[in-house]
């Protein structure tokens, strides 16, 4: 494949994923209002279940510390470096960023700019290409389009006063 064919799919499957996520996230902050626990439901593709998961976070370090110490856990088994605070200390001292990391550069592609009105053509011209075609599961394909355009506008309408359940980044 020429590199401006490669280009051209690797920014649009970009754009799929970040919008199939975060849409993603929308349906299932919804479906958390209709699944019971432990039950699953399926669809025509496959089947979901509400499930629950606990995250733990450490509660104030001086109350840690002072329970495990008085538990006869000595403090230097359970203190370590904190990367974060590691940084902070890089930003105000002469110590360089090699003497206490060890660095690996990795080279990766990302989108540089999208050019909009041009995929946006593209897309439109591609459907107008399926709604011409005369081949025998166009019919289905055609239909398989419409509805996933209705079910992905139906998602994304602002509603006002519609509520979605969303949880903290610590219940996830």
């Amino acid at each position: 494949m020429e590199t401006g064919v490669l280009i051209d799919l690797y920014t649009l499957l970009s754009d799929v994923q970040r919008n199939a996520d975060d849409l993603r996230k929308e349906i299932a902050d919804t479906l958390l209002d209709r699944l019971h626990h432990d039950r699953p439901v399926s669809g025509s593709y496959g089947s979901v279940q509400r499930t629950a998961r606990t995250n733990r976070s450490l509660k104030d370090e001086k109350a840690v510390l002072d329970t495990l110490e008085s538990a006869g856990i000595d403090r230097d088994r359970v203190v370590s470096v904190d990367r974060g605070k590691v940084d902070d200390a890089l930003e105000v001292t002469d110590v360089a960023e090699s003497d206490v990391f060890e660095t690996e550069e990795t080279e990766y592609v990302r989108k540089a700019e999208v050019d909009e009105d041009r995929k946006e053509t593209r897309l439109q011209g591609l459907k107008d290409q399926l709604a011409a075609s005369e081949a025998d599961d166009a019919d289905q394909l055609r239909d398989e389009v419409e509805e996933l355009e209705s079910r992905i506008e139906e998602l994304t309408e602002f509603k006002s006063g519609q509520s979605y359940h969303t949880r903290s980044s610590a219940d996830r």
